[in-house]
């Protein structure tokens, strides 16, 4: 039985050993430059201010008129043109023409060259070409989340960064924004270290089954090492000692420093692809649809997009949001810089929530649940912090008095639901976030001791796998 480990050990190790050495590598490149997205900085800079001077025109909305509506948003589309964008239940998302009164249901090569130039001049950016390219799927647009926009029109920059954005054909929005620099180091990053090549990445279900049958691997070639690492360390005491030398001798030590530490990363990495959905959580959608007491219909928000004219856009409002919370509707209106303002819809006043509205929003939430502390965060707790995310502050924590102690965020701005916690969350936060990134504590997650304490450990764990890789590949050469 020994010696069947040994083996398999030895020759699991040529092949699952290089690719733990490109995820050890990979991973240097993964803690300073992330995967390209779309962020809500970004996507709020691109948009023009809203202008309402001749808004709003809805006179194609009729057959609207008994659907449930999910959110509003109302933005400008280029310079000139703005619409609403209504999410409705069971249909694709519509848009109207709020000048016009039409709806517009895709988006055309001109009217997305208008969109684009809209949002290079927001943006400080300068279009290279007026005529996009059309593309169905790229390295960056490759997951589900795209689908629903494709076609997209891709726009290119003449800056240095070489930046490109991505305009929806269905919505009209850009959708993602990247440079150079990040198309660049991600392909020596994420692309290696999630298996992310668009061939593979295009087929959810093969992806997921390879990287967890790749981690499982990973698994199971650690174990033997630690097993055969540990056997062969002999003698007693101050004695104990290896009996290999040279190379070998430097991969049984390496072995015995990181190898628990490798068995950490990888572990946590499969537990990362929540495989056969052993950390699964519930999901906030039946939370979110309680605070909001309900869907809105177009006759909620009809005679509200029709008074928006007199509504007090300042000159760096770029986005006003329609939601219903606690059954009545309410504005939310933001600037470029991703400030929000909460407006009373009857008479367009700022109308913020203080403590006591965020705390009966709660109670309106978890109407059947009691409620066991409520507190503001001015920071980030042990579930909710910012590392590798940004997060929105003040928030308001709810800690529901049941069996799994559930823990929600509400929005201090907008009193909706930003996060909700049970226990396959908890759990994945523990045993992913905090095994795999190391922030168990605010302290390991302020730079520069985060960098430092990741690059040792990534560094003795690259030397394990790489010296481990070469004497693979030596054993196989003549």
């Amino acid at each position: 039985m020994n010696r069947l480990l040994f083996v398999l050990h030895r020759y699991l190790g040529i092949t699952v050993g290089f690719i733990l050495l490109l995820w050890c590598l990979s991973g240097f490149v993964m803690m300073y430059v992330q995967y390209p997205e779309m962020s809500r900085v970004d996507q709020l800079r691109g948009l023009a201010p809203l202008n309402f001077q001749e808004c709003c025109n809805m006179s194609d909305a009729s057959r609207l008129t008994q659907e449930n509506l999910s959110a509003v948003t109302i933005e400008m589309l280029d310079e000139t043109t703005p619409v609403l964008r209504a999410k409705v239940s069971g249909m694709p998302l519509v848009m109207l023409d709020l000048l016009r009164g039409t709806e517009l249901p895709h988006i055309t090569a001109d009217a997305a060259a208008r969109i684009a130039e809209s949002f290079a001049k927001n943006s400080g950016l300068v279009v290279g070409s007026d005529s996009p390219e059309i593309i169905e799927i790229d390295q960056w647009t490759v997951t589900g989340a795209y689908s629903p926009h494709r076609p997209l029109y891709r726009f290119q920059s003449n800056d240095h960064n070489q930046t490109e954005w991505y305009v929806s054909s269905a919505t009209g929005e850009v959708v993602l924004l990247t440079t150079g620099t990040e198309r660049f180091w991600n392909y020596f990053g994420a692309v290696v270290h999630w298996i992310y090549p668009a061939v593979l990445r295009q087929h959810p279900g093969l992806w997921a089954q390879t990287v967890i049958w790749v981690s499982v691997a990973g698994v199971f070639l650690t174990l033997t090492g630690l097993y055969v690492g540990v056997r062969q360390f002999r003698g007693e005491g101050a004695a104990r000692s290896s009996p290999y030398t040279g190379i070998a001798l430097w991969h049984h030590y390496t072995g015995l420093v990181s190898g628990v530490m490798t068995l950490v990363w990888v572990i946590s990495g499969l537990l990362s692809m929540n495989p056969w959905g052993l950390l699964e959580g519930e999901g906030a959608s039946a939370e979110a649809r309680a605070l909001s007491g309900g869907p809105m219909t177009w006759g909620d928000i009809v005679e509200v997009v029709g008074r928006l004219p007199q509504f007090p856009v300042e000159s760096t409002t770029v986005q006003i949001e329609l939601f219903r919370s606690a059954g009545a509707i309410t504005i939310l209106a933001t600037t470029g810089n991703g400030f929000g303002s909460r407006f009373d819809v009857a008479t367009f006043v700022p109308s913020p929530l203080a403590d006591h509205d965020l705390q009966g929003l709660a109670t309106f939430m978890l109407s059947e649940v009691p409620i066991l502390t409520a507190s503001m965060l001015e920071a980030g707790d042990a579930y909710y912090y910012d590392h590798h995310a940004i997060r929105e502050y003040p928030v308001y924590r709810v800690i529901a008095d049941d069996v799994e102690q559930r823990r929600y965020y509400l929005s201090a701005t907008t009193g909706q639901l930003v996060a909700k916690v049970d226990s396959g969350i908890r759990w994945y936060r523990w045993l992913v976030n905090g095994l795999h990134r190391g922030d168990f504590i605010p302290l390991l997650r302020d730079r520069p001791l985060w960098d430092a304490l990741m690059l040792l450990m990534l560094a003795t764990v690259t030397l394990l796998c790489g010296i481990g890789t070469y004497l693979g590949i030596k054993r196989l050469l003549p």
